[in-house]
């Protein structure tokens, strides 16, 4: 598409031109107001194209092209439930008494108002599609509905099915494989919960760019509603947030067979430290127990709590991680596809999130459930039309791209040699090209190899996933939550995060101004950014024992890791935890953990208890115990 596009791209280039004269920081459209499309995808570490890492992800890619990428964002808590509370919430898990999945915060906590309500309560029309809160008691047994959502979650009817019996062995058997490429037409109801969720979220973004065309006094979204009376009114247009959560690459990684063949296993590489750090205490360490029970993995009978999964296990697991990410970038690809062909990705803002990172081997370790680095860093999005995407002027913003069709090195060079060539003809504002047919193009592109990737604007600077709440806000140009005081409990409408937008706007403009658009509460002319971030795990005793150690239920927790991440260090202190109280005990430390990142960026030795680093560690504990408040930008 983009080669018989030239006119346009031009056309494109022109307003790129003229929007760069005055770049804004929020949509202070008297017209419209944004849409947002808050995409959350389950265990998906920052291993993307995107980010340099292997995963074949040309969707997501292109997205990030026209985003900011960013590249030191740290979720609060690894695990699913925690993560996804903490930042819909704004608040961290110490505040949302929820560390586990079986306490909801309106009734363990306070009545917190979540991202998507205040939308709601803004004029927007939100919906939920897949797994966007953890359903269960985390989120009410009813994904926070009616607060959050203008109708009832959806969920895939083929949720039911994830843990079941249908993956192939070489013994003939069907199990519950970890490890489980499948024919998708042999699945009960034919179908996968993420082809389900792209579907029914496909179906909103239809019916809401039909309303609005026609005109119509009212059109149902669903008539699968639970309630059979949830409409859009349309004669006030109202905006929309879109929430989809997709379920891959959580496992089991159950995804379309056809997605294996794009990595060999020979192009698989597996981590460079598949053991334990040096002197990493024991209450770091994450059993995964949960993995171990799958058919493919019982049968190593692997030793509670420190047994590891066999080196050549290493090839085949990653394997499957990176088919399941690219089954779910094409997904993500399909649902931006349809958002473009509604009309509506000229006025979407759209964040794409990973709930929490995810360790493939790194010492030794498997899923999540930690502080190390690889648990907590997770990939973070944020595509802001006429701001992010001013330098993308080929004519469709989100062409649908298989990874099917595209080996990765045809993904690689048609992505580079397009953005050669928008480049080429922004730089020198010619048409000459234009009479080359595709090869005679590629063949030009190539002769200008020395020309920069464009790979959008990436920020290194620390973000939270609590910033998420206040960023969008500020982004939608409606009221920001406020800092949290301390013991917020009682505080409705409050973050303990900050918006992030400036980060945006200094990436564009290369200057530190005040982008407050009028509103308040945002952080301008600040001389320093946060400078740290804080995450957290609970442990039900200072020694693993057995599976229960990954994931304790509050009533076992007796022990929490309060971890800070600095330019410099990673530090970590496992200390006593009153699950009563929701207090940690700084005096009653168990273990210390520290990384120097200059020496140690794969954090592969602990040095906290080195004599040479005594005034460090102080320094940093410290440090840990005043807490996030006191690394927030001034």
């Amino acid at each position: 598409m983009a080669w018989t596009c030239c006119r346009n791209i031009l056309i494109a280039v022109a307003w790129s031109i003229f929007t760069s004269l005055g770049i804004q920081t929020t949509f202070a459209l008297d017209q419209e107001r944004p849409n947002v499309l808050f995409i959350v995808i389950d265990d998906l570490r920052p291993s993307l194209g995107c980010y340099g890492g292997p995963i074949i992800s040309p969707n997501i890619d292109q997205l990030a092209a026209q985003s900011a990428v960013f590249t030191n964002a740290m979720v609060q808590q690894s695990l699913c439930a925690p993560s996804r509370t903490s930042f819909l919430t704004g608040r961290r898990p110490d505040t949302t008494k929820l560390y586990d999945f079986y306490s909801y915060w309106r009734e363990a906590a306070g009545n917190y108002t979540t991202l998507p309500q205040h939308f709601k309560e803004n004029g927007y029309f939100t919906a939920s599609v897949g797994k966007v809160f953890h359903p269960g008691n985390s989120s009410g047994g009813n994904d926070d509905y009616p607060y959050s959502w203008s109708v009832p979650a959806y969920h895939p009817s083929t949720d039911q099915f994830i843990y079941a019996k249908v993956c192939p062995n070489l013994d003939g058997k069907l199990g519950d494989n970890v490890m489980c490429p499948v024919d998708v037409d042999k699945m009960p109801e034919g179908t996968l919960p993420d082809l389900q969720a792209f579907e029914r979220a496909a179906e909103i973004l239809r019916n809401l760019s039909s309303a609005k065309a026609t005109g119509a006094e009212k059109t149902h979204l669903h008539e699968r509603f639970e309630d059979g009376k949830s409409s859009l009114t349309n004669a006030s247009s109202p905006p929309f947030f879109l929430a989809v959560g997709y379920r891959k690459p959580h496992v089991p990684w159950k995804y379309p067979k056809e997605y294996e063949s794009l990595y060999p296993l020979s192009s698989v590489e597996i981590a460079s430290n598949p053991t334990m750090p040096e002197e990493m205490p024991s209450a770091a360490w994450e059993v995964f127990g949960r993995l171990r029970k799958h058919s493919d993995l019982r049968p190593l009978k692997l030793p509670l709590p420190y047994g590891t999964i066999p080196l050549n296990y290493h090839g085949p697991m990653r394997q499957n991680y990176y088919a399941a990410s690219t089954f779910m970038d094409h997904q993500v690809g399909r649902l931006l596809n349809v958002l473009e062909e509604s009309g509506f990705a000229n006025n979407t803002i759209i964040v794409l999130v990973g709930d929490h990172g995810w360790q493939l081997g790194e010492h030794g370790e498997w899923c999540k459930f930690s502080n190390f680095e690889l648990a907590t860093r997770a990939p973070l999005l944020v595509h802001v039309p006429g701001v992010t995407d001013t330098r993308w002027m080929a004519a469709d913003k989100f062409e649908l791209l298989d990874p099917l069709l595209l080996t990765k090195k045809d993904a690689v060079e048609k992505k580079q040699m397009n953005i050669k060539l928008q480049r080429y003809l922004h730089k020198n504002a010619i048409r000459e090209v234009e009479i080359l047919d595709e090869q005679e193009r590629y063949e030009f592109i190539k002769d200008y190899s020395d020309l920069e990737q464009n790979n959008g604007i990436h920020v290194d600077d620390f973000v939270e996933f609590v910033d998420i709440f206040p960023t969008l806000s500020d982004l939608a140009n409606i009221s920001i939550p406020p800092i949290c005081p301390p013991k917020s409990f009682n505080v409705d409408f409050c973050a303990e995060g900050v918006s992030f937008a400036p980060l945006i706007t200094n990436k564009m403009t290369s200057t530190r101004g005040d982008i407050s658009g009028g509103n308040s509460n945002r952080v301008t002319n600040f001389t320093r950014w946060k400078n740290a971030t804080f995450s957290q795990y609970p442990r039900p005793s200072i020694v693993p024992t057995g599976e229960s150690s990954d994931v304790p239920h509050l009533a076992n927790i007796t022990i929490m890791g309060y971890s800070m991440r600095t330019r410099d260090y990673h530090y970590t202190e496992w200390i006593g935890f009153n699950h009563t109280t929701f207090e940690g005990n700084w005096s009653d430390v168990g273990a210390r953990e520290l990384y120097i990142n200059a020496l140690d960026p794969d954090q592969n030795q602990n040095v906290a208890g080195y004599i040479k680093y005594g005034t460090l560690v102080k320094d940093l504990s410290q440090r840990l115990q005043r807490g996030w408040r006191d690394c927030l930008p001034n």
